[in-house]
């Protein structure tokens, strides 16, 4: 029972003696727990933002910065390899390039015909086709094509200039167009251009017919539409010159021929070989005019499907052909107008042809016939108009 005289109650708290003998419930210094090698006495509390001690693991981590993903660093190097490797095969193709100090005199011609026309948004180049294999020194012009590059309009125009054209050749009087190219090469029939229709021409460049193929063949061919006659033509050239063994390379039977402006046509896929013969056709219908036709269908054809190719098949075409490119440019020329090709690819195209239907005669002279311009001042002022849209010229 519980004993009521106060002296004979045992005191609740316990004697300093007592303290010393009693065995504690809590672990002696000399038996301590083991909390890890990470376990830190100072670290058990820290002082909170209010003063007091709290846990340790609530106590906020330090933020550390997150690493760039290596992904972004390999894709951005891959990307400046590639730039790199493009750069690089842009320079071989700018040097695989023929390039020549045979520049017109354009000079000599200003003083004898006055100012020749011009505008600064476009710029005038003369393209010849030649067959440089010829025996003469400078072989011969087979196509007389002026590029003008419209960058205020945004337009590629192709003026053909046929070959037989009567005109006057500066320093030996006068003959047929192609005829100034035999005497003086690009040089002399640029010159000529200028005399006779008043165009300053920027550069030139030369096209040999090797390279026409190549183009083509790099591209893989073209599909262009064609007539049975056409055809036949292209089979029987190939055939007579030793270039296939069969007389039908290309089988007219296996075309389906539809109507169309140009009459019964099928689209024929032709090689390299197989479409030089197709520019070259006068014999099959309309001698050299349908073939000045003829020639800028195939440039068309050629630029559109480099349109839709992209920039690595150009630039692949452009290392194939380099070497049988011949020009008056500069290498700085050459790097600004091949830079912005992809966009004057994509330019609307415009055609036209000198001469005019309504404004030329056939004309014997000796034993042969050519083309005489009725109206020279009517035929340079349409051509005006044509390329520089009725601006103001200088």
């Amino acid at each position: 029972m519980f004993d009521k005289n106060p002296k004979n109650r045992q005191p609740l708290t316990p004697s300093a003696n007592q303290r010393n003998n009693t065995p504690s419930r809590y672990p002696s210094e000399d038996f301590r727990m083991d909390y890890g090698d990470d376990f830190n006495e100072d670290d058990s509390l820290a002082p909170s933002p209010s003063g007091q001690n709290q846990p340790y693991r609530n106590r906020k981590q330090p933020i550390r910065p997150k690493k760039k993903p290596k992904i972004l660093k390999i894709i951005l190097s891959i990307i400046l390899i590639f730039l790199l490797i493009l750069g690089v095969f842009y320079l071989l193709i700018i040097l695989r390039i023929h390039y020549t100090d045979e520049h017109p005199d354009t000079d000599s011609v200003i003083s004898e015909i006055g100012e020749l026309k011009s505008q600064k948004n476009i710029e005038n180049i003369l393209i010849f086709g030649a067959d440089n294999h010829a025996q003469d020194e400078y072989g011969r012009s087979d196509s007389i094509i002026l590029l003008s590059i419209d960058k205020q309009h945004h337009l590629l125009k192709q003026t053909s200039f046929l070959r037989d054209l009567y005109v006057t050749i500066p320093g030996y009087g006068e003959d047929r167009l192609n005829a100034a190219f035999s005497y003086g090469g690009a040089k002399l029939a640029t010159e000529t251009i200028e005399y006779n229709f008043g165009i300053k021409i920027d550069s030139y460049a030369v096209v040999d017919f090797e390279s026409f193929t190549a183009i083509i063949d790099a591209m893989g061919g073209i599909d262009l539409p064609l007539t049975a006659e056409e055809i036949d033509y292209i089979n029987w050239q190939c055939w007579r010159n030793k270039q296939v063994e069969t007389r039908n390379e290309l089988d007219i039977d296996s075309y389906q021929f539809e109507s169309s402006e140009n009459g019964e046509t099928a689209m024929v896929h032709l090689n390299g070989r197989q479409a030089l013969w197709y520019a070259r056709d006068r014999d099959s219908a309309g001698s050299d005019f349908d073939r000045t036709s003829r020639q800028r269908t195939v440039i068309n054809t050629v630029f559109s499907k480099l349109k839709s190719s992209g920039v690595l098949t150009m630039m692949f075409v452009m290392y194939q052909t380099a070497p049988m490119i011949t020009t008056d440019m500069s290498h700085g020329d050459v790097v600004a107008t091949s830079f912005y090709a992809l966009s004057y690819l994509g330019y609307d195209r415009k055609e036209y042809r000198i001469p005019q239907n309504d404004n030329f005669s056939n004309t014997w002279i000796g034993e042969s016939v050519v083309l005489t311009i009725d109206d020279i001042d009517y035929e340079k002022e349409s051509l005006y108009n044509f390329i520089f849209e009725n601006e103001e010229t200088t």
